[in-house]
């Protein structure tokens, strides 16, 4: 039977993008976006923090026209990141984003120049996994 992961989330960003460029010279953006639960009286307001990671030109633009608080919809699939810290071992569950698209009113980006609707195009390969 064949997988399938794809997962789709709207919120709002709970910090400015960190951008940074790979050994390989590929642009990476990382980002938490805060997606609030359903509301409860029994409960409070469940929000899930969720780590994403974009590539390429996605990465490009949302280093660009994103920050804290923007409200955005993104597109991807999640995947077990691990990494050795000393001798510990870690992991977190993170979206890779394949679609980054921007929900506040058009307008000047963090640069003053006018931002697009989404930050969409992985033209060639860019994802390096």
């Amino acid at each position: 039977m064949p997988s399938y992961n794809h997962t789709t989330l709207m919120g709002h960003l709970t910090a400015d993008p960190e951008k940074r460029i790979t050994s390989a010279g590929k642009p990476v953006t990382t980002f938490t976006v805060a997606v609030n639960g359903p509301k409860s009286k029994d409960r409070e307001n469940d929000v899930l923090f969720m780590p994403c990671v974009t590539f390429g030109n996605t990465a490009e633009a949302s280093g660009k026209y994103l920050s804290k608080g923007d409200p955005v919809l993104v597109d991807g699939r999640l995947r077990l990141n691990r990494w050795e810290q000393g001798c510990e071992k870690k992991s977190r569950t993170e979206l890779v984003v394949f679609l980054v698209q921007f929900l506040k009113a058009k307008g000047k980006g963090k640069d003053g120049m006018e931002h697009p609707e989404s930050a969409s195009e992985i033209p060639d390969g860019d994802i390096p996994f």
